[in-house]
């Protein structure tokens, strides 16, 4: 303080105040300032770093082979178009799906330490197992399957088929997320662990033969590929997302024995993307209406029926 400042002491108070709030308001407009102009230079990096990327596809057969795996490249881009429909509903929930988690987790009294690594350990855990388990589900109750069977419709097997996810696929996962909130999961840790969990489900599309071991702990995109055979041996096996613990606990476990047949055996497999996404709604409309009862329309709902 200025001992010679002839103002009064608490006119000096309120006047450092508004000092330290337009200070504050000029550090903030700087920083949007900055932002905004940070904004055309990544653009103009990310630009930079993806036309090299473009032209080595094209240029490349042997890259561009790798992509398309062994299938057509209409295939790929049957999936990538699937994944932009999904991406346009992930800009309009997810959002919204973050709000919904964060407003059951407050409803919790209780949550695992907030900045203690092991408690991220813990979630992410948690959240593999969550992810076995609606895994399954999905592939035994018609309703949640109809969402589902997008994502197995690729006739091929690359990357690709990681964007390939049925539009309404967030409003099924929130469901079985939200149950992390009740074992003490904060907004702030679910929105970490499910960050890297999604990238590393992602990788699991790639064709390459490359695992951690031989399968006892940590899946890969061969154990992977295995799950999304048509075969019979391969049907309903390999359900775990980034740990394949859980599928050898509860017997689901099927090894890499021989290259699969990709797709939905006994379904159509669309290639485009919007009747890739209504078509297993459709067939699942038509097995309602073909039940007598409404009790049995219920049931064709949520349990798959017997193959003979």
């Amino acid at each position: 303080m200025n001992l010679a400042d002839p103002r009064p002491l608490g006119q000096l108070a309120r006047d450092n105040s508004r000092g330290s709030s337009a200070a504050r308001r000029w550090h903030a407009d700087r920083g949007r300032g900055y932002a905004q102009a940070l904004v055309p230079h990544l653009a103009i990096f990310a630009l930079a770093l993806l036309l090299p990327a473009v032209v080595a596809i094209v240029a490349s057969p042997g890259l561009r082979a790798f992509l398309r795996g062994t299938g057509s490249l209409r295939q790929t881009l049957s999936n990538a178009g699937v994944g932009i429909l999904f991406l346009g509903t992930q800009l309009l929930l997810r959002g919204t799906l973050i709000a919904i988690f964060a407003g059951v987790a407050a409803l919790v009294p209780y949550k695992l330490p907030p900045s203690a690594p092991w408690s991220f350990v813990v979630a992410f855990v948690l959240l593999d197992f969550v992810y076995y388990v609606q895994h399954r589900i999905e592939h035994a109750a018609p309703l949640l399957w109809a969402i589902h069977s997008v994502h197995h419709q690729s006739r091929d097997y690359n990357i690709s088929v990681s964007f390939r996810v049925g539009v309404l696929a967030s409003l099924s996962t929130l469901v079985f997320h939200s149950t992390l909130a009740l074992a003490g999961v904060s907004a702030t840790q679910y929105a970490a662990v499910v960050t890297v969990h999604g990238l590393l489900l992602f990788m699991l599309h790639a064709r390459t033969r490359f695992t951690l071991g031989p399968g006892r702990f940590f899946n890969a995109p061969v154990f992977h590929r295995v799950h999304h055979g048509a075969d019979a041996a391969y049907i309903d096996r390999n359900f775990g997302g980034v740990l394949l613990v859980f599928d050898r606990l509860f017997g689901t476990f099927a090894p890499y024995t021989r290259e699969p047949t990709f797709g939905v055996e006994g379904e159509v497999n669309p290639e485009n993307p919007f009747e890739a996404n209504t078509a297993p709604l459709a067939a699942l409309l038509l097995s309602l209406r073909q039940q007598p009862t409404l009790g049995k329309k219920l049931l064709a709902l949520f349990v798959r029926p017997k193959k003979p």
